[in-house]
């Protein structure tokens, strides 16, 4: 017997059959043991193989990270750098995360304090 037919068979009023949550996750997680592509599993077990794609991808959405972590409270510093003679001023900014922001001359300083504004602020 497989896990399609563990308990009574529902069916919704177009006649397609409905599978209780139970049911969706044993075949889910029989699928991840099988070694049988997506198509042949499906059709092994009479399920619709798009119905059981849509299984798998919830799935894995649901399994997925958050995302990006939340942004941190950042302060801005204004900094001060003299230039030396004869080469361009060169600064590093480090930012959360351990990404490194590298400004090479004055004129540059605007855009990334605009950068960092940018950033710093949530989606």
């Amino acid at each position: 017997m497989n896990a399609t037919h563990d308990s009574l068979m529902k069916f919704d009023r177009r006649g397609r059959l409905r599978y209780a949550p139970e049911q969706k996750a044993a075949l889910v997680e029989a699928y991840a043991t099988s070694g049988l592509i997506g198509p042949k599993f499906a059709a092994h077990h009479g399920v619709n193989y798009q119905t059981f794609a849509a299984w798998l991808q919830k799935r894995k959405r649901a399994a997925a990270p958050a995302g990006l972590p939340a942004p941190q409270d950042w302060t801005l510093v204004e900094v001060s750098v003299p230039a030396a003679r004869g080469t361009a001023a060169a600064l590093t900014v480090l930012l959360p995360g351990g990404a490194e922001l590298h400004v090479a001359g004055s004129d540059a300083v605007p855009l990334a304090a605009a950068l960092i504004r940018k950033i710093s602020r949530p989606c």
